[in-house]
This record gives structure tokens, C-alpha cells and sequence, in this order.
């Protein structure tokens, strides 16, 4: 038995049949010819499979029985009982704002130190739609005398009286305004030389002003700007000094303006007329005529015309003209605001306005008008904060004419001013901010440094290189007001007393301060306390003329 024995037949004989098919066949005999093939792969094999194709479909069932719902229902016609009740609503409406109370009149009434009254009544009507008007009264006085440097007493008493009426319509497009005054001032030429041998009686040097005038103005109020805007004026002065020397004024101003597309164009008109009864050939009238232009946006502004006058003076007359113009422009809107400007003027110099800038001069008095030929300014105002706005400006005019009160050298006494003239050059420079830290606290300061640049005279006489002026407000519970106030005044110059013997007079610097206190009791009743010159020095204002030292006031305001 070999080994094939156990192999079954039916896989033998295939196996059997394929070794002899191998030994036979002529190709594939390794003996008759050797295989010299070369195979060339192309690629690795990869093996796919086909996709199959599949029915993609759903079964479906149609049901071929419908059913249709059938509802039924019944309404009962038995109303429903309810309790509610509809209430009126009161139909919405704007009320009105609470009117506050007016007080149409106040009494003022005061006592200080140098013997030194003071009252004040102001009589108003309460609210009209039409008409408003008053009454408005004053005196104060005192009766005190200064010590002058030689330990002498000088009369300085004064009284000043004053009272006015006025009155005001109001129309549908205009509104029409009416005033007449009178004034009173009686005082004393106390400021001598003291360093001559005398001293004046109280009746030689007394002195009295009294002043009138009465006035008519209209102005329009139309509610759309497209309408031409109209200010029209008259108004009377009187003047007169204890002399009997006067002066009548007479003054119209008519203002003209209308806003045309996006600008608006004026007009301003006016006349004064002054005659001087101690020279009647002297008298004076001045016609002006100012056309101008302005034009603004939220960014800018621009304004340009000119100021013409006839100056009729006596037996000559002398046209003067005036270029006017200005420019403002926002860096940051409403914080830095640059502006430059040129502008010029004639100066109207009467007797009533030097009279009461200088009370001292020489009775009749009359002084020439001044040409401010070139006023040159520029820039810039603002807000530090929202509540801290400021203002800084610098200016180069020159002046013809311009006066300056010196003693006059004429007097015996030296105790009354005449003025000279000279033609300068001056450059200003302002300073000005404020604080408004609050409702009830306010602060304020303001310097200013003159530089004048004289052609004749040695010095501005009377004239500071600088002033400054500090001021503060606080209102505690609207129960307790204070404010305080501090004035400085810089060195002066005098021209002495004398034809021979003018060289200059230094007056030492003015420092001023001074407290007021107000106590509200009620809405009605208020008290006052007022201290002034609290440093207690004995300046000039004018030269030979010392003020009065530290003065206390107190009193009472009632309104009634």
C-alpha cells in the first residue's frame, strides 16, 4: 500500500490531469525554450466594487373609505347677568404753570459810618400783557469830613438824588417805551493844595449838578425774522451846575435791519446836537451813518460795514470815516473760539459825559470830541469747562485827542481840573474768566495792562498801567447771601498844581476790597450789611482828592 492509496478518486484525477497537460504541451517545456518576458506594473492594483442600483421606494396604502364629521350644537337665548359700570374718564389737558407771586414794589433803607443815609423805593405794576411801568426813587448822602494830609478837615459832604419814571406798551409788532428822569448831585471842590497857606470856606467850594431828561423809543417785535427790524429813539438831556452854566442835548438813533436769505443787511442812523449856554458859538452836532453786513453759521461768523461822521463843531465841520469789521471762527465749538477785528469811532465828548466821569472840573467845561482812528483786536474766547468760560484779548488803537484831566494850573487852590490833549498809541490786554461752580457760587477776575505810547505829555495823567477786579458770590439756602469784591489800581501820574512847578505826582496804587452780607428773614423782609475798604486806605482817585476810609453800612429791603 503507497501513499496515494488513501486520496480519494475524485480529487486525483483532476489534479493527474493537469500535470500531464503541463508535460506535454510544447510552450510551456523548460527543456525545448527558455520564457524571456518583461512585465510592466503601471499601477498599484486597487480593487473597486460597482455600485448597485437600488429601488428607492416607499409602500404605500390608499384607504378608499371617507369619513365626514358631523357636528351638532344648540344657543340658549339667555343673556348673561353682569355688574360692571362704565365711569366717565376726564378727558386729558394741559394746566397751566404755577404763577409765582409777584412783588411789585420794595423799600430799601440804610445807615453807615460818615453819617451816611441811604434809601431806595422802586414802585412796579404786577403782570400785564399790555403795559408795564414804575417809579424808581433814591438818596444817599453823607455828611461826614475827611481829614485831609495836613490834619486839616475838609468839607466833603455830598448828597445825590435821584427819580424816574417809566413805561412800556407792548403791541402785536412793536413795542413802544417812555422815561423821564430828574437827578440831583451836591458836593464840594475839598480837594485843595495843601501846601499853601489856606483853607477854603465850605459856600466857596460847593458844587450842585442837576440833570433832566425824558426819552421816547419804539422798537418792532414781529415773531417772523423775514420782516424788516426797526429801533427808533429821541431823548432830551438836560444839564446844568450851580453856575447856572447848561447844556442841552438832544439825541436820535434810528436801526435798521433785515435778514435777506442767509445774511442779514442794517443800517444805523443817528444825530446828536449839544449847545453850551456859557458858549452859545460853541455848539456841536454830529450826524452818523453805519451800514453793515453779517453773516453767520454754527461754525463761523462775519460782519463788515463802516462808520461815517460829520463832526459840526462851532464854524467848521470835519468828515471822518471808519472801516468796521470782524471775524469769528470755532476750533472746537463753543470751547475755542478765535476772533479778530477793526474797528474805529468818534468819540463824543459833551459836558454831561465828562462831568460825570470826573466830577471836579472847572465849571462849563467844554472838552473836544475824540478820534479813535484805528482800533486793531484780536483773540480768543471760550470755555475751559462748561462752567468755566473765559476771554483773552489784545488791542492796538491809536487816539487823536484824547484828554486827560490835570489840576488846574490857573486855580488859586488847585482844587477843580482842566483836561489836556495828546495824540497816542495804546496797547491793551485783557484777561477775563469766570467760574460758575454752581448754582449759588459764581467767581469772576479780570486784569487789564495799558501801555500808552504818548506823542506830548509825560504821562498819561491819571491813567493806571493796570487795574484788576475779583469777584465772588455765594447763596447759602437762599437764606444767606455773601459776595466779596477786590479792586486793585495800579501807579498813577498827577501833573502838580502850579504854572511853574508841573512835574509829575506819583499816586500809589488803589487797593480796594469789600464784603456784603444779605440775610433773607422771609420773601418779604431781607437785611443788608455792607463793609467797604476794609484796609482802610485813605487813596486818590484824583489827585489832592483822598476817598473815605473804611465805611460799615447796614439796613433793611421790604417788599411790598
Amino acid at each position: 500500500m503507497n501513499q496515494f492509496d488513501n486520496i480519494p478518486v475524485r480529487i486525483l484525477l483532476p489534479v493527474l490531469s493537469g500535470v500531464l497537460l503541463l508535460l506535454f504541451s510544447p510552450g510551456l517545456s523548460a527543456q525545448q525554450e527558455d520564457i524571456d518576458k518583461e512585465v510592466v506594473v503601471v499601477r498599484a492594483f486597487e480593487p473597486s466594487v460597482a455600485d448597485a442600483a437600488k429601488i428607492n421606494l416607499l409602500p404605500s396604502l390608499t384607504d378608499t373609505i371617507s369619513v365626514t364629521p358631523v357636528f351638532s350644537y344648540s344657543i340658549l337665548p339667555i343673556p348673561v347677568a353682569s355688574d360692571f359700570e362704565v365711569e366717565t374718564i376726564t378727558p386729558a389737558r394741559m394746566s397751566a404753570e404755577a404763577v409765582s407771586r409777584l412783588y411789585g414794589s420794595h423799600i430799601k433803607l440804610g445807615i453807615g459810618s460818615y453819617m451816611t443815609p441811604f434809601a431806595e423805593l422802586s414802585i412796579n405794576n404786577l403782570r400785564h400783557n399790555k403795559f408795564s411801568g414804575g417809579m424808581y426813587l433814591k438818596h444817599h448822602s453823607s455828611q461826614g469830613r475827611l481829614q485831609l494830609d495836613n490834619n486839616e478837615k475838609a468839607f466833603s459832604q455830598f448828597g445825590d438824588n435821584e427819580m424816574l419814571f417809566y413805561g412800556k406798551r407792548m403791541g402785536r409788532r412793536n413795542v413802544l417805551s417812555a422815561q423821564a428822569g430828574l437827578q440831583s448831585n451836591n458836593f464840594h471842590f475839598y480837594g485843595y493844595d495843601i501846601t499853601l497857606d489856606t483853607i477854603p470856606e465850605k459856600d466857596d467850594i460847593r458844587q450842585r449838578f442837576i440833570t433832566g431828561n425824558a426819552g421816547l423809543s419804539l422798537n418792532s417785535s414781529h415773531p417772523d425774522s423775514s420782516h424788516l427790524n426797526y429801533d427808533l429813539s429821541l431823548d432830551y438831556n438836560y444839564f446844568q451846575d450851580r453856575l447856572d452854566v447848561a447844556e442841552h442835548g438832544l439825541n436820535f438813533r434810528a436801526g435798521f435791519n433785515k435778514f435777506l436769505r442767509s445774511q442779514i443787511l442794517g443800517l444805523d442812523l443817528g444825530v446828536d446836537y449839544f449847545d453850551n449856554t456859557l458858549d452859545p458859538d460853541h455848539s456841536n452836532m454830529i450826524l452818523a451813518l453805519s451800514p453793515w453786513f453779517n453773516k453767520a453759521d454754527d461754525e463761523w461768523e462775519i460782519f463788515a460795514g463802516f462808520h461815517g461822521f460829520y463832526d459840526q463843531s462851532g464854524d467848521g465841520g470835519k468828515l471822518y470815516f471808519y472801516p468796521k469789521a470782524s471775524l469769528q471762527f470755532s476750533i472746537i465749538r463753543n470751547y475755542v473760539i478765535p476772533y479778530i477785528g477793526l474797528d474805529g469811532g468818534l468819540q463824543v465828548n459833551n459836558q454831561k459825559k465828562v462831568a460825570f466821569e470826573n466830577r471836579f472840573i472847572l465849571p462849563g467845561l467844554t472838552v473836544r470830541n475824540t478820534d479813535r482812528s484805528m482800533d486793531l483786536y484780536g483773540g480768543v474766547k471760550g470755555n475751559f469747562t462748561r462752567n468755566i468760560p473765559f476771554n483773552f484779548r489784545m488791542s492796538y488803537g491809536v487816539y487823536n485827542d484824547m484828554y486827560f484831566f490835570v489840576n488846574d494850573s490857573t486855580g488859586l487852590i488847585g482844587n477843580q481840573f482842566d483836561v489836556v490833549y495828546d495824540d497816542i498809541e495804546l496797547l491793551h490786554f485783557t484777561a477775563e474768566v469766570g467760574a460758575n461752580i454752581s448754582d449759588r457760587f459764581s467767581l469772576m477776575a479780570r486784569a487789564n495792562l495799558y501801555d500808552y505810547g504818548m506823542k506830548t505829555q509825560e504821562h498819561p495823567w491819571h491813567k493806571p498801567t493796570v487795574d484788576l477786579n475779583f469777584s465772588a458770590r455765594y447763596n447759602i439756602g437762599n437764606k444767606i447771601l455773601l459776595n466779596a469784591d477786590v479792586f486793585y489800581i495800579g501807579q498813577r501820574f498827577a501833573r502838580a498844581h502850579g504854572v511853574e512847578n508841573d512835574e509829575a505826582v506819583e499816586l500809589p496804587g488803589i487797593t480796594d476790597i469789600n464784603l456784603g452780607l444779605e440775610y433773607r428773614y422771609n420773601r418779604l423782609l431781607s437785611g443788608f450789611l455792607r463793609l467797604n475798604n476794609l484796609t482802610g486806605n485813605r487813596y486818590y482817585r484824583w489827585n489832592n482828592y483822598p476817598v473815605q476810609g473804611f465805611t460799615l453800612m447796614a439796613g433793611f429791603t421790604y417788599s411790598l
